[in-house]
């Protein structure tokens, strides 16, 4: 009997590395849109931590104001670029995951494959283990039937 052998293997194993590379880009790429909330949500607490600071004093110097007003701007241009920042995330972790899902499919087909071919071997490998029981069986009752045969007629 031969040892089941599917003439694909390494391109499974080349698919299956591909799929985790995939699945790790995306991963990454998800990290980094966690981080870009994180920042995000850092710069609002900023912004609600600075209004609050200067208007907790009651009175403000005129200085204090255009301090204020300059670095409510400065974090308006961080939260822009962060904005721009977070929809280029998206699209790439859109686009990731498309790739991901080509891998998968073109994984999961070879895996398909492979469990088909695994069922016609059991099958294949079952039925000649059969066919040799059939022909053991079928040659010892020939040969009792035959010793039978040559004992009678002594």
């Amino acid at each position: 009997m031969k040892t089941f052998r599917f003439p694909l293997q390494r391109v499974l194993e080349w698919r299956a590395l591909q799929l985790r590379v995939e699945e790790e880009k995306l991963a990454g790429l998800q990290q980094q849109l966690a981080s870009l909330l994180k920042l995000r949500e850092k710069l609002a607490s900023e912004r609600t931590r600075s209004e609050s600071h200067l208007f907790a004093s009651g009175t403000a110097a005129g200085s204090d104001l255009q301090s204020w007003a300059l670095y409510q701007a400065r974090l308006a241009k961080q939260q822009e670029l962060l904005k721009t920042q977070f929809a280029q995330c998206e699209k790439l972790i859109a686009e990731q995951r498309q790739r991901l899902l080509k891998a998968r499919t073109d994984h999961r087909v070879l895996e398909r494959l492979k469990e088909r071919r695994w069922r016609q071997w059991v099958f294949l490998n079952d039925r000649e283990v059969e066919d040799t029981a059939a022909e053991v069986y079928l040659a010892k009752w020939g040969r009792e039937d035959l010793e039978n045969k040559t004992a009678e007629t002594a």
